[in-house]
Order: structure tokens, then sequence, then C-alpha cells
């Protein structure tokens, strides 16, 4: 009698399900109704998200028991398999506003002095918080008049919101202001500090619930140009920093625009402050790229508690030409490492071909122990010196090195495959793509090991729409099962097995790219998304907009408004803020749900404003939207 799988007793079962990886899990469970009580086993389901992704905002809310360790499995999965196939959850137009920020779930938006702040994760409801009445106090917001003041929004983590505010008048200073976005409190009670500014000249924040860094470009190194200087507050009267004069400068850090060549992010007690530059000037002579790694402890911002790594291997310069509009830089943490990693978009033209591709490139962030040997400012090696920067032997070009050259060298250093995720699949025929002016937004979901972008798309309801659709559009990778063989691969014979890739890498299957909405045509859930997506401006040209996005791994929040004019105006005008969910949400809402009609599609009487998918959408089922 042949024994199947579901027929094994349960102690076999849960070992052989403990070893699998998370998407197996997943797809056995879903094999047959036998196995679907894998789902249901707490004890299999706590051990799949503490091996697989342990550090998730699932595994936390399990842990603190605000959802089973079944809802975390599931909605891990539903969360990346949304993602990463382009079936968003839910869209929605949030509303009106002047300026948003969106991190942690967290969506603030500001619209004159008012704050709306919503938990995009929970609830769509939001609360107001009235700056006029938080600020009252401030010097400026009693003598200036209401037309001079300006408000922009920084950064939100862990309940606080910090604000920029001063004077149109005077626009190189004010200050930042910490403000507590908890529930549970008055508006006049929500300051949590007033920093006054110098300077605001680019300036940005980081923060925690315990410290507030910023930092500004206003430092001035030996070499006469700018540097980063970094200050640090302490929001807890319990864990107050060190008393320092003067703030700390980032020597030899290159680099001017955040997102693009540098990155600054908190993690895990540290401050880090990314580079992928290596000087001002461009070398005429050099060979090799590296990234710039800089970190010191929240608690500690001192000159000789500073680590430095200026030698992360970035790329050779051989490999070919950058398209530098198209470059990405972030810091993003693995879900299952807590380990952060830097994630950066390039367009090259690799290998000097006359056709560009897009890459994702993911390198791990380490900091050498340091040595009695090593420089006092943080043991990194000094880019050009002999001893740690050998040239190439042999090469024409050192000849023609003379003292005005700073080149840099390592050899040629092996990119695994999970280093680089091609934007398409090698051999394959590449799907559609658009061009720089037509993509509005460009990130990378390390958790979803995925890529999106906001695009207008002009022939999506080419000849029935006014002008160009914005769709997003996703592509996606995932580990291949054991015998897959990738369909680059050479090999000798046809027969011949590849075996496995090298040890500590992996093979990846690529998804075909995907668009999101169909056309609006398709159906009434089609119609109100491209509504949704697409809001109507008042007189104003579709082709004249702007658009400001913020993602993180579970929704995409973006901002369309009228495009500039070069007027007074412009930082007043309001613009409409969309919300798209991939994560399954289980929202407390007052709001009715969508009834179905005979096809399985939502009847119009609902919010034309919100659309959310629910189990017996067709839509879904025939990857209609």
């Amino acid at each position: 009698m042949t024994i199947t799988l579901d027929r094994l007793p349960f102690d076999v079962l849960f070992y052989i399900a403990s070893i699998l990886k998370f998407d197996d899990i997943i797809n056995l469970s879903h094999s047959c109704r036998q196995l679907k009580l894998l789902l249901n086993e707490s004890t299999l389901c706590r051990k799949t998200i503490e091996t697989h992704a342990p550090y998730s905002k699932e595994a936390r809310l399990a842990q603190d028991r605000h959802i089973t360790y079944g809802e975390a499995v599931q909605s891990v999965y539903d969360r990346r398999e949304a993602f990463s196939n382009a079936y968003p959850f839910s869209a929605r137009i949030v509303g009106q506003g002047t300026a948003f920020t969106y991190r942690q779930g967290i969506l603030c938006v500001l619209s004159g002095s008012t704050i709306r702040v919503s938990d995009e994760h929970t609830t769509p409801a939001f609360f107001n918080i009235d700056l006029s009445r938080t600020l009252g106090s401030l010097s400026e917001s009693s003598t200036g008049s209401p037309s001079e003041l300006k408000i922009s929004l920084l950064y939100y983590s862990d309940n606080i919101l910090a604000i920029h505010y001063g004077r149109k008048t005077r626009p190189n200073n004010g200050r930042i202001l910490a403000i507590s976005t908890k529930t549970d409190l008055a508006d006049e009670e929500r300051l949590l500090e007033d920093i006054p500014l110098e300077s605001s000249y680019k300036l940005f924040v980081r923060h925690t619930a315990t410290y507030l860094y910023y930092g500004t470009y206003t430092g001035v190194g030996d070499h006469g140009h700018h540097e980063w200087e970094i200050r640090g507050v302490s929001l807890d009267k319990a864990h107050p920093l060190p008393k320092q004069t003067r703030p700390l400068q980032l020597e030899e850090f290159f680099g001017t625009d955040i997102g693009f060549t540098i990155a600054f992010e908190i993690h895990n007690g540290y401050f880090y402050a990314l580079s992928n530059q290596t000087s001002f000037e461009v070398e005429e002579i050099d060979w090799t790229s590296f990234y710039h790694c800089i970190r010191f402890p929240l608690s500690k911002p001192l000159c000789n508690e500073v680590e430095i790594n200026t030698r992360v291997y970035r790329r050779q310069h051989k490999e070919g030409p950058i398209h530098d509009s198209w470059t990405d830089l972030t810091i993003q943490v693995d879900e299952l490492t807590n380990k952060p990693f830097i994630v950066e978009s390039r367009r090259e033209w690799l290998n000097s071909s006359s056709s560009q591709l897009r890459t994702f490139y993911i390198t791990d962030i380490e900091f050498p122990k340091l040595t009695t040997s090593t420089p006092s400012e943080g043991g990194s090696p000094t880019p050009g010196s002999a001893d740690q920067n050998p040239l190439p032997i042999d090469d024409p070009l050192r000849a023609l090195l003379d003292s005005s050259n700073n080149p840099n060298f390592a050899p040629d250093q092996p990119r695994l495959n999970w280093n680089a995720h091609p934007e398409f699949e090698p051999g394959c025929n590449p799907a559609r793509s658009f061009v720089f002016s037509k993509t509005k937004f460009r990130a990378y979901n390390f958790s979803c090991s995925s890529f999106i972008d906001l695009v207008e798309d002009e022939k999506c309801c080419s000849g029935v729409s006014v002008g160009p659709c914005l769709r997003i559009r996703i592509g996606s990778r995932r580990p291949a099962p054991i015998d897959w063989e990738p369909s680059d691969k050479i090999t000798s014979s046809r027969n011949q097995s590849i075996g496995p890739p090298p040890l500590g890498d992996t093979w990846y299957r690529h998804s075909s790219i995907r668009m999101w909405p169909p056309p609006a045509n398709t159906c009434p859930c089609s119609k109100r998304l491209h509504e949704i997506l697409n809001p109507r401006m008042v007189s104003e040209s579709v082709y004249n907009r702007t658009i400001t996005g913020e993602m993180d791994e579970r929704s995409f929040v973006y901002m369309v408004r009228p495009g500039r004019s070069y007027s007074t105006d412009d930082e007043n005008a309001l613009g409409t803020i969309i919300a798209i969910s991939f994560n399954r949400e289980r929202r407390d809402t007052s709001t009715q749900e969508p009834e179905l009609n005979s096809q399985g599609h939502s009847k119009d009487v609902f919010n034309p404003s919100y659309w959310h998918w629910q189990p017996g959408h067709l839509c879904r089922v025939q990857q209609c939207c």
C-alpha cells in the first residue's frame, strides 16, 4: 500500500514542513484539504515565522499576540505574492494636501496648518493635528503673518513627526520641531522638542523614539568643499547624549543628493551614512568604484566611535558607462537576518554595448575591526594609498598617472546571483520598457525581491483617455527549484546536469513584468481603478503634473499635483494623494463593503474613490485587475 504525504504521521509531516522554504510550506498546504492543517498548526506556523521572517512586522505582531502565528504566515505570504505579481488588495484616494510623508504604515498629510494622520494598515480614518495650537507659543508663529510661515514634513518614526518650521523670507534657517502623533494627547501637549537651526541647507532628519539626528550640508573640509555635518538631540531625558561643542563632520564623504548618491538611515541603534561616490571630481584615470559606509552608535555620536569602510566593492569601470539619471540608492533591512543591505539601482551600458540594462544590486554592509595600525578617524583605508590600493599590473594607463591623480583599484570580485537582480531575465525577450521622462517613480522592495515603477502609459487607453494613464509596473524573482535550469546557462551536452549553484548562492526564476491596472474598458473595477490612480486636475493638463511617491514593503503612496508654473503659489498648490496597498488589511471600517453583481464585479453604487479586493472578485481570478 502506497503511503501518501497526507497519511504520514503528523510528527513526520511537521519535520518535513519545518525544513522547507517559506513558499513551499504555503504551496504544500494549498495542495489538498488534508494538508491545509499545516497552516492551522500554531507550532509549525511559529517555527515558519521564526525561521524565514523573524524580523518582519508580522512576527512582531504575533509575538505581542495581536495576531496568531498562522495569521502571520498567511499575511507574509499574501503581501509578498501581491507585490510580486502586481495584484494590490486595495487602492483609494486619500484626499488632498500640499505635502505628505509615509513610513511604518503611518501616513501624514499636510494641508495649511493641519496635519492629518492615519494608519494605512489598520483604519482609513484620520485624526487631525492643529499646528496653530501646537506651535502657538513659538516666536515665529506669534510675530509673523500666516502667509510668511512655512511648514515642511521631514520624517516620521515611532509616533513622532519631525517638521521644519520657519519663515519664507528667511528660507535658510528656522527650526526643527518634534511632534508627537499619539492619539491621546491634546494639541498643546504634542511639542516634544524645539531645535533652532543656524542653517537648513539640504536639511534631513532621522530619528527614533529616543534620539533625533539631523544633518546639513554646511561643513567645510580641508579641501575647501562643503561636507555633511550631523547633530544629535535626545528626545528622552533618561537617555542623554554626551556633551560636545562641535557637530560630527563626515570627512571625505562625497555626495549631495539623498536617494541618488547618498543615503542616511537609523537601524538597530546605529546611524548609517552611505555614499556611492569616491571623490568630488571625476577621476580621469580610475578602475574601481566603492561604496563609502559610515556608522556610529546613536548614544555616542563621537569621533572615536565612528566606524568607516571606504572599500565596500561596488563595480569596475570597465563594466560600462552608467546612466546616472536612473540611479537610486537606499539602505534596506533583511526580514530574515535584521542586517542592513545596500540596494542600488543602476542603468548601465554593460560591456559598452549599445543597449542599456537596469540592474538592482544588493550588497552587504560590513565594517572591519579596528586595529592599532588603522587611522584614528575610524579605521578606513586611505583611498589611493599604495599599501591599501595596489594598482593593476601591466595596465598601460598606469604609466600616465601623476600626483594629480587619485585612482582606486581592486581586483574583480565575484558577483553572485543574489547580488544582482536584472530588470529582464537573461536569455528572454525584454518586456515593454519606458523612458525616464515617463517613469515617475522607481523603487525596489528587498523583502519581496521585486521592483516597482509608476509609469505614464500612453497606449493603455489610447483613443479613450484624455492623456497617458498612470499604471504600476512590477517585476520580481523567486528562488528556483533544485531541478530548475536557467535559460542562459550553456552546457556541453543537452542531457548534462548543471548541478547546484555555487556555495552561498542560488538560482532565481524571474516572473514576467506585469502592468496594473488593466485598460479601463476591461471591466467596471478597472474603470474605477483608473479614476482612482489618475485623479482629475481642474483646468490643468495631464501632461503638466508633478508626481512624488514613497513606499515600504506593504504600500505605495503617491501624490499628483499640478506642474510647476514658477509662481509663488506653487508651494501651496493642493495635490491628490493615492494609496495602493499590497497588504491584506484587517480594517475596522464603517464603510459599506462593495456588493458584487452576477459577474463578480463591484456594483457602481460603492464609493468610487475606494477599491478593495475581496474573496469572490472574478477580476483577480481572471487576471483582470
